[in-house]
């Protein structure tokens, strides 16, 4: 009789773990975080700004009318997460002046969030960009050569693969790090001079 009983058991829990393992598997594809935090700002402010001393957090509330018009230039939608309001970092000097801003974005790729950090100077041209996380196995997107093309950029330059961004495949995650670049950029454009 326990025979009977045990083979209910692994029955039932052989279900189970089918429908977890299931579960699991979508969730890459149907959520990923819209926002993303910047992670250890006290030791990574100076991954970007070598000279920083400190950091202040902005927020930003995003009106209806700007979103509209952030969401015209960008060409798409914000995710609901974004729409509402936008963080980033000012960062000083030892003497306390303004060396530039620090952003951080997430886009979705291909397997999960690409979490995304990017500095500006305060004449909205980039400083410098690294990917704090990501599951992709796409490589290209986070190597030094890819990412150095975005240093210098501005809004006013086209930020396009093929075009000014070079790249030997345009995969989802080169197209989620351009899209993440755009996107601070006009925020910082928009919200942030």
């Amino acid at each position: 009789m326990w025979r009977h009983y045990r083979h209910i058991l692994n029955s039932s829990s052989i279900f189970s773990a089918i429908a977890i393992a299931f579960f699991v598997m979508s969730i890459p594809s149907i959520a990923y975080a819209d926002v993303c935090v910047w992670r250890n700002p006290e030791r990574t402010m100076t991954k970007i700004f070598p000279d920083a001393g400190d950091y202040k957090t902005i927020t930003k509330i995003i009106s209806e009318e700007k979103r509209k018009t952030i969401e015209e230039r960008l060409g798409e939608q914000l995710a609901a997460g974004e729409s509402k309001d936008w963080i980033y970092y000012e960062i000083t000097g030892k003497r306390g002046e303004t060396l530039g801003y620090i952003t951080a974005d997430a886009e979705k790729g291909e397997y999960g969030v690409i979490e995304i950090v990017m500095g500006i100077f305060p004449n909205g041209k980039m400083k410098e960009i690294y990917i704090q996380r990501s599951s992709e196995k796409d490589k290209e997107f986070k190597s030094k050569e890819f990412l150095k093309q975005f240093i210098g950029k501005t809004i006013k330059d086209p930020i396009q693969a093929g075009l000014d961004i070079k790249t030997e495949k345009v995969t989802t995650a080169i197209k989620a790090v351009i899209l993440g670049v755009r996107k601070m950029l006009i925020f910082y454009e928009e919200l942030g001079k």
